[in-house]
Order: C-alpha cells, then sequence, then structure tokens
C-alpha cells in the first residue's frame, strides 16, 4: 500500500516538473496556495483545540484564508492557461487578484469589528 502511495507520488512530482519547468511565477502560486491551505487547516484545528470563544474572530480569519485560496487559484488558471480567458494579459489578471483582494480584506476587516 505504501508503495503505491510512494508511486502515484514520484508520478505525480515528476510530471508537474516537467509540465512546469518553465513557468516559475505557476510554481510560486502553487507554493503560495499550499501555504494558505495549510493556513486554514492549522486555524481550523485551533478552533477544535482551543474552543470558538471569539467566533467572528475565527470566521474573519478563515473566510480570509479561503478567499485568498480561491482568489489565488483562479490567478492561477488565468496566468497558466491565459487562451482559455481570452487571451487576457497577466498584468490585468493580477491587477483583478490585487482588486479582490483588497476588498475581501476590507469586508473581512469590517467583519471582525
Amino acid at each position: 500500500m505504501q508503495n503505491k502511495v510512494t508511486e502515484i507520488g514520484e508520478a505525480f512530482l515528476a510530471q508537474y516538473r516537467k509540465e512546469h519547468a518553465n513557468k516559475k511565477d505557476v510554481i510560486l502560486m502553487d507554493i503560495f496556495l499550499l501555504f494558505s491551505f495549510c493556513t486554514g487547516v492549522l486555524q481550523f484545528l485551533y478552533l477544535l483545540i482551543a474552543g470558538q470563544f471569539p467566533y467572528n474572530s475565527f470566521l474573519a480569519g478563515f473566510f480570509s484564508t479561503l478567499g485568498l485560496f480561491i482568489s489565488t487559484a483562479c490567478l492561477r488558471m488565468q496566468v497558466a492557461h491565459p487562451s482559455e480567458f481570452d487571451d487576457i494579459p497577466k498584468e490585468q489578471a493580477f491587477a483583478d487578484y490585487v482588486v479582490c483582494n483588497f476588498i475581501l480584506h476590507f469586508v473581512v476587516i469590517t467583519f471582525m469589528g
């Protein structure tokens, strides 16, 4: 069982490296997506261990992490496959990302009170 999981992981990494060898921006976004995912998991584990006393703070932090993950995933799709998004430039996709994150974090800070 462990050998099969190891084989699957090695095959995934080999295919990933082959496809994204020249795309440093996509690799950087993937690392940030992994970081954002781990942050959300840690926040949820903290909720389970420490309790939910400042519940608004937990929701604001978790929704901030979730929104950041989703918007970064959308940016990654636009940068990795521009032909599927009417060939918009990377600069415009990044500008949309910044504006959406600004609005997201404004709402999160407002929700925290």
